[in-house]
């Protein structure tokens, strides 16, 4: 419950509290599951498989919700829990006979082809695991470069990578004891002993962090950032960065122009004149003179106000929540951090920092 309200909901609290709750549920099960309990208790037979095929898609939701903000909950979810759907439509046959009925079952044996599906869907399990961790692996490696995040991610980074570390191992302890009770081999450790009390102690482990640490639960807060416009005397007109050198080109400057618009070659850190000939169909010398003559302006230059432009966007996305800002400008395609703060300083009038700190300042009053 406190997953779910404090912190504020959101998609990826929302898909944490259900995974606990999925957890709980099962541990409960396994606690007290006997044969007394599912003489006593029939229909609750066969009911734990369709739980434990919830345990990768949701943690799996989680990381994404909490790393991609603009992930929305929505229909196409639903994809991720077919193996639930087909479960039920599969095992329906048993699932909709009586207490009496089941408890016969019970008593003197389950239908073959009830334990053929049990292993086929053990199986599905396991390739979930797989599945949903190489997923979540890809999302989480976009942040594998502590240098290039903000400290307050970092923490959540590392948060995530234990979170998902032990999902894994518990995976791979819960697996070792299906296979081996598939291969029915008796051994002197019970693996889903392991698996469960594993399991609790993750659980305990969260709730202590959400106690401790409630930041680690804050969704990234990037959507604000893009609904709330700076305020004009803040930010560049992106459109008219390169204004001063726009107004009278000519038409093959405005062609050249709109190749850069389009094809991004600022983007790459080591960029040469020569790769824009390449992508362009004027000459060396062609280039050389529009840039003197028409644009007023230095190759270096032009493509550093491209950059720039680049960077006022992905600041507008709020990318500077996530990265440094030295990333951010690298990503833009500026080789040098002393190349970045000087550009930015002297088109906008203040450093990358300053800017990002009056710009929150500003947020927070309109707010």
């Amino acid at each position: 419950m406190y997953i779910y309200f404090v912190p504020p909901k959101s998609p990826s609290n929302i898909t944490l509290g259900s995974l606990i709750l999925v957890w709980t549920t099962t541990v409960f099960i396994y606690v007290f599951k006997s044969d007394e309990f599912f003489i006593n208790h029939p229909h609750l037979y066969s009911l734990i498989d369709p739980v434990v095929l919830l345990f990768f898609p949701l943690m799996y939701l989680y990381i994404k919700f909490f790393f991609i903000p603009t992930s929305k909950i929505s229909y196409k979810i639903s994809f991720h829990f077919l193996p639930i759907l087909i479960y039920l439509i599969v095992f329906s046959p048993f699932l909709i006979l009586s207490s009496d009925q089941k408890l016969d079952h019970l008593i003197n044996g389950l239908p073959e082809w009830f334990l053929s599906y049990s292993l086929l869907f053990d199986l599905i399990i396991i390739i979930q695991g797989i599945i949903y961790s190489l997923k979540s692996f890809k999302i989480l490696y976009q942040f594998n470069d502590y240098s290039s995040i903000t400290k307050e991610l970092q923490l959540s980074v590392r948060f995530m990578k234990f979170f998902m570390f032990s999902n894994i191992l518990l995976w791979a302890v819960g697996t070792a004891g299906v296979v081996l009770q598939i291969l029915e081999v008796k051994v002197t450790v019970n693996f889903f002993h392991f698996f469960y009390f594993g399991l609790t102690f993750l659980m305990m482990t969260i709730g202590f962090c959400a106690f401790k640490w409630p930041k680690l639960f804050l969704q990234l807060d990037t959507e604000n950032i893009n609904k709330e416009a700076p305020p004009k005397e803040l930010l560049i007109d992106n459109e008219h960065i390169t204004s001063s050198f726009n107004t009278h080109s000519s038409a093959d400057s405005q062609v050249l122009l709109g190749i850069i618009e389009t094809k991004k070659p600022y983007l790459k850190n080591d960029l040469k004149m020569q790769d824009l000939v390449e992508i362009s169909d004027f000459s060396y010398k062609k280039i050389s003179q529009m840039l003197n003559n028409d644009l007023n302006t230095s190759f270096y230059e032009l493509m550093n106000d491209f950059r720039l432009k680049e960077v006022m966007r992905l600041i507008d996305e709020g990318k500077h929540i996530q990265y440094t800002l030295p990333h951010i400008g690298e990503q833009a395609g500026f080789n040098s951090k002393t190349t970045f703060n000087r550009t930015f300083k002297q088109k906008i009038g203040q450093t990358p920092s300053e800017y990002i700190k009056t710009l929150e300042k500003v947020t927070s009053i309109d707010k």
